[in-house]
């Protein structure tokens, strides 16, 4: 049996809260010709190592960390969000093998483990921080955990062919 992680769906506030913060994240990015990125705290739900333990290994994605990305210092220090002052800009484009499924993206690394709570359907943009990083992938129907895979990188801002994806 797969292993399961539920994900609290989004609620009205924070989808309405999103579509307010679409012109300040344009801006945050330091381009137009971008999907701005919506890694917001109503966002993503914080996951424990126990809840983590049981993912199967063969159906995650393990990125090397970007040596020249901002570490994170406290919860409330934001420039990892902040391109334009030399935040986090280098991304990996992940999908489910079946791309016409709903689903979410999640994480783990040596500094916490979490799961957007927003329903993507086809690629995302996931972000590259300094420290390495396992990105793994939930059915949003049966929240049981689903195969994915890499099909691109880039940086934020290089107006490249994943410019149009989401950017979490």
């Amino acid at each position: 049996m797969a292993h399961k992680i539920h994900v609290q769906p989004l609620g009205w506030l924070a989808r309405i809260a999103d579509v307010l913060m679409v012109p300040l994240m344009y801006l945050m990015a330091g381009t137009f010709s971008e999907v701005p990125q919506r890694t917001h705290r109503w966002n993503n739900a914080k996951l424990s190592v126990e809840t983590t333990k049981d993912l199967s290994d063969s159906y995650v994605i393990t990125c090397r960390g970007d040596d020249r990305a901002v570490g994170r210092n406290g919860l409330l220090d934001l420039r990892f969000h902040l391109p334009i002052i030399g935040g986090w800009k280098k991304y990996v484009v992940l999908r489910p093998l079946d791309a016409n499924q709903d689903w979410h993206i999640g994480w783990m690394s040596t500094i916490d483990a979490g799961v957007s709570r927003i329903k993507l359907r086809g690629p995302v943009r996931m972000l590259l921080g300094p420290d390495d990083v396992t990105f793994f992938g939930l059915n949003a129907e049966t929240n049981e955990q689903i195969n994915i895979k890499e099909i691109g990188r880039g940086c934020v801002g290089d107006k490249g062919r994943h410019a149009q994806i989401p950017l979490l």
